[in-house]
């Protein structure tokens, strides 16, 4: 257990102490969210989502006082949004239908049209990622929604929310591309 700091360092934007919070917890969330059959990458991309979350409740002042540790504080923020994420797969199930039709078209520009050796590894790389990051940047880059739109599609807090998430898809696959 670490000595967790308190929400006046929190307010400071102590990178060091949301550091410690993320490294303390990481394991023991991974641990306890597999249990909900999602993927590594989704569970984690969840627990990234989570400490974000933290951090805007803490500086927004939303979070004023705790009533529990902030593990468990934490925790019940993933765990929110992992019942969010398994009812966006459900939702999504119900929508493979309509989605097919654009699957298809976009199976068919990729056979119809001669691809570099970049984007079929991008391609590739794309793949890797989980769920929300393909369907967050199909929605953006592919379809052309705003930004307001996927929040609203997608059912996402709110447009910093989308674009923090944006940000985080598109550095890891940067990052996946690199050789």
């Amino acid at each position: 257990m670490i000595e967790e700091p308190t929400l006046e360092q929190l307010r400071t934007g102590d990178s060091e102490a949301y550091t410690k919070i993320y490294e303390a917890y990481r394991d023991s969330f991974l641990g306890y969210a597999r249990k909900y059959e999602l993927s590594e990458e989704d569970v984690l991309e969840i627990y990234q989502d989570s400490v974000v979350k933290l951090y805007e409740n803490v500086m927004s002042r939303k979070l004023n006082k705790l009533t529990s540790s902030l593990k468990t504080y934490l925790f019940s923020i993933g765990k929110f949004k992992i019942y969010e994420q398994l009812r966006y797969r459900k939702k999504r199930v119900s929508r493979e239908e309509s989605d097919f039709k654009t699957e298809t078209f976009e199976q068919s520009y990729f056979e119809e049209h001669q691809l570099t050796e970049r984007q079929i590894a991008l391609r590739k790389h794309f793949e890797t990622l989980g769920v929300r990051c393909k369907t967050l940047l199909n929605c953006f880059y592919l379809k052309g929604m705003s930004l307001e739109e996927i929040k609203q599609a997608e059912q996402y807090e709110n447009v910093n929310t989308v674009k923090a998430a944006k940000s985080r898809c598109m550095k890891q696959l940067k990052e996946k591309m690199i050789p």
